[in-house]
């Protein structure tokens, strides 16, 4: 048998780091190829609606330089090289401070003072908001005149690439382009973000009716259960994508139990048949991660007082209006004396005017930082160096950085919400998160009581186990091999040491592996 990996979200990736669901993807890829399966490629082509086989070297080179098991067969490995993250711009700035100076003067003769750099900034900032608004609308606008058109009269001709499944709205894909990429009895892993692409999930069933095992993964029901925190259209196109996962997969993968009893439950709303779903524990290694007495590289931007970390993508969910609330009142308790509070992540759907709050607020804006474009070396300082990290979600699919800041033997403050406490249950120190009274005492608990931290800490290094991708994608090779009736369970129980068992887990290649 023979795993083919669909990377169609990664083949046009251009931020420079990989968040959430790619860091997912690229980590369980790696751990497949480092346990010597056969693996291979596929990216789904939407103009001709089929999925076709590639090489590792046709992934963007921003991509390439996280793989590393491709790394050494593709021939092409000096520009993924050539793509990882050289020296920081601000050990550039601190080399040749005169740059610097240069860069002041024209930012000063341009923009004139403070308070007119940040009017002129706002402004910008309002400005993008409302483009990227007005392109939105005009998208939905366009799509339901569309729509309407349609109806009238005769329905629209499929493309050529989707007849001839007798009116099944599946894409037509011919044996040879099936075969070159796929035979019956292989498996197609399909773990990215395929919801964007139109025609997918047909390409997918198409694939699946010639005898190849489909696996996909539904990180969590949050668009569809929650559309409150999702603009109307997305809620639609994951709710659609989703409904297409539950029933056209021979194998479910989601990460929490939690997760899975949401899954279960929207499977009987639905009155769909539960189809088999396995819980897979999520790896929560950072990679080329520094141990822990080596230093980081200093990022670009260092906090002069003590810090707090939440890294987050800065979502209404992710509840970031808590921790303003919460340093507005350790602002008016500590005066000069308030920590700051860095927030790592990229702003997304409706948090413009909590922004906009905290940036004109006087009594916090000087201690809450918004950062985004974080390299992974520079996060790795953040944590080793914060006093605490925190993490005040209201609903969670897992909750990744709960296990990295617990991986890097830091003490965390979390959320007690949906699937976080089963990255542990014992080791962060866990709080309501509408209570933002709760939390304001365990920020100053933190502060005051130094030995309390390093207790827990102390705890945190000796107790809690991270989970590496090799295992992560041992638990995904299991759930493949596994009949369907043996697929309705989690094959990575354990939370940490405390709570160890001695189940033991047969992998493929007949190794055995201890459940932990």
């Amino acid at each position: 048998m023979k795993i083919w990996y669909d990377v169609s979200d990664l083949v046009g990736w251009k931020l420079p780091h990989l968040t959430g669901i790619q860091r997912t993807t690229v980590g369980i890829l790696n751990g497949l190829v480092e346990q010597g399966g056969s693996v291979g490629l596929v990216r789904y082509d939407a103009k001709a609606g089929r999925f076709s086989a590639i090489s590792a070297a046709e992934l963007p080179a921003n991509v390439r330089c996280h793989l590393r098991g491709f790394a050494a067969a593709e021939p092409d490995t000096a520009s993924a090289e050539s793509a990882r993250p050289g020296p920081l711009p601000a050990a550039k700035a601190a080399a040749r401070p005169g740059r610097r100076k240069l860069k002041l003067f024209k930012k000063g003769f341009f923009f004139g003072g403070a308070g007119e750099t940040e009017e002129m900034r706002n402004a910008f900032r309002q400005f993008k908001t409302a483009a990227r608004q007005l392109r939105k609308s005009i998208g939905h606008w366009a799509k339901r005149r569309l729509r309407r058109a349609s109806r009238p009269g005769q329905p629209l001709a499929p493309p050529s690439h989707m007849r001839g499944l007798g009116g099944h709205g599946m894409p037509a894909l011919s044996g040879k382009d099936v075969a070159a990429f796929a035979a019956p009895g292989d498996a197609l892993v399909s773990i990215g973000a395929t919801w964007v692409m139109p025609g997918h999930t047909e390409a997918v069933a198409s694939v699946r009716c010639r005898g190849v095992k489909v696996v996909r993964m539904i990180y969590d029901l949050i668009p569809t259960i929650k559309p409150q925190w999702l603009e109307p259209a997305h809620t639609r196109a994951i709710t659609a994508w989703v409904r297409s996962v539950l029933c056209e997969s021979d194998c479910v993968l989601t990460i929490s139990e939690f997760s899975r009893q949401e899954i279960e439950r929207y499977c009987a709303e639905c009155r769909f048949d539960v189809p088999p779903i396995t819980v897979v524990r999520l790896g929560d290694v950072m990679g080329e991660a520094s141990g822990p007495e080596s230093p980081s590289p200093r990022p670009r931007f260092a906090p002069t007082r003590p810090f707090f970390v939440c890294v987050s993508t800065l979502d209404v969910r992710k509840n970031h209006r808590l921790l303003y609330d919460a340093w507005t009142q350790l602002a008016a308790r500590r005066g000069d004396a308030c920590p700051d509070l860095v927030c790592i992540g990229t702003p997304h759907l409706y948090v413009a005017d909590l922004l906009r709050e905290i940036r004109q607020d006087r009594a916090v804006n000087r201690h809450i930082h918004v950062l985004h474009g974080i390299e992974d070396c520079e996060l790795e300082w953040y944590y080793k160096n914060c006093q605490s990290t925190i993490y005040p979600s209201k609903y969670e699919g897992w909750g990744l950085p709960v296990a990295e800041s617990l991986g890097h033997g830091r003490m965390c403050l979390a959320s007690n919400a949906t699937s976080i406490p089963e990255i542990s249950s014992d080791l962060p120190a866990f709080f309501d998160p509408f209570d933002v009274h709760g939390l304001v005492a365990l920020v100053e608990r933190v502060l005051d009581d130094p030995e309390w931290v390093h207790d827990r800490e102390e705890i945190i290094r000796q107790n809690f186990q991270p989970t590496s991708w090799h295992e992560t994608a041992t638990q995904v090779l299991v759930a493949i091999d596994a009949p369907a009736e043996q697929s309705r369970r989690s094959v990575w129980p354990r939370l940490s040491r405390g709570n160890e068992t001695t189940e033991s887990v047969e992998i493929p290649s007949g190794r055995t592996l201890k459940a932990a």
